[in-house]
């Protein structure tokens, strides 16, 4: 077996097993089905990466960088090399920074005001006599927070049976909050909080986490919101964290992700709901 060919295959087997890694586990976000340890991720991903480093190294020593067909397999070697150390980094920012949260259960909510998604004032007072579920979340351009508030919608009719009514807040402006709306098929309110008053008054603030400023997320993958190309920064942003309220205006349940990936799920809301309210 000659030296190009061997160079093919060992880059071929670094491509696909890493490829197939990262799209596996992206079809998990939508479905709300993510793992809860990263440990399997990561080896998987580190595997990728040091078969196609290998395949770097023999391509180099064995076989050189002339012609034409030397250049397929050298440009295959980036995608693994690049995406797997990338997606493996990302895996090390995914805690959150609790404890700093405003609200205990049993204490009365803290007056607010916002933007809805059209622009217009919205005033936490709106919330009197209502049961409420309030999520505070990350972003529209969050792949984790677009498939959590996707569940949230087909949880909507559930929760109108306990006469609970859901809202959700980031620091999104109208404009990304509307867009959502229309994308996700959202039908429940989504409010603005530009400048991250109503977040830090309830202290589910994230000083410097790793997010998107600028360009909005499509679906790809079966249902997966992401934008490849959007500029990443770090920057102050919610804290993922559902708070369910009573007409009353006091706060039954509070969950908040220490993972930015593991969200609330159907399970976890209605058992706290009838915790609360009854069946």
């Amino acid at each position: 077996m000659n030296t190009l060919l061997i160079f093919f295959l060992i880059t071929l087997v670094g491509f696909v097993w890493t490829f197939w890694t990262i799209v596996a586990y992206l079809k998990t976000v939508p479905k709300g089905t993510v793992p809860k340890s990263v440990k399997p991720l990561f080896s998987k991903l580190a595997l990728g990466v040091i078969i196609s480093l290998i395949s770097l190294c023999y391509g180099i020593t064995q076989v050189g960088l002339d012609g034409f067909w030397t250049f397929i397999p050298y440009f295959l070697i980036v995608f693994p090399v690049l995406f797997g150390s990338l997606i493996m980094w990302f895996l090390t920012q995914r805690k959150t920074p609790l404890g700093n949260i405003a609200i205990q259960v049993g204490d009365p909510i803290i007056p607010f005001t916002a933007l809805d998604s059209e622009g217009g004032n919205f005033s936490s007072e709106e919330f009197s006599g209502r049961r409420i579920l309030l999520k505070f979340f990350r972003g529209e351009w969050c792949p984790y927070c677009a498939a959590e508030l996707m569940e949230f919608e087909k949880m909507s009719d559930q929760l109108k049976n306990h006469n609970i009514t859901i809202y959700a807040l980031s620091k999104d402006t109208p404009e990304r909050a509307k867009f959502q709306k229309q994308r996700d098929g959202i039908n429940f309110s989504l409010l603005s909080d530009k400048n991250l008053d109503v977040i830090k008054a309830y202290g589910v603030e994230h000083h410097k986490a790793l997010g998107q400023t600028k360009g909005a997320s499509k679906p790809i993958l079966g249902g997966l919101r992401l934008n490849i190309f959007g500029q990443l920064k770090f920057e102050s942003m919610a804290i993922p964290t559902s708070v369910l309220i009573d007409e009353n205006g006091i706060v039954k349940w509070i969950d908040q992700a220490d993972d930015i990936r593991i969200r609330s799920n159907n399970e976890r809301i209605m058992s706290a709901v009838k915790d609360a309210f009854g069946n």
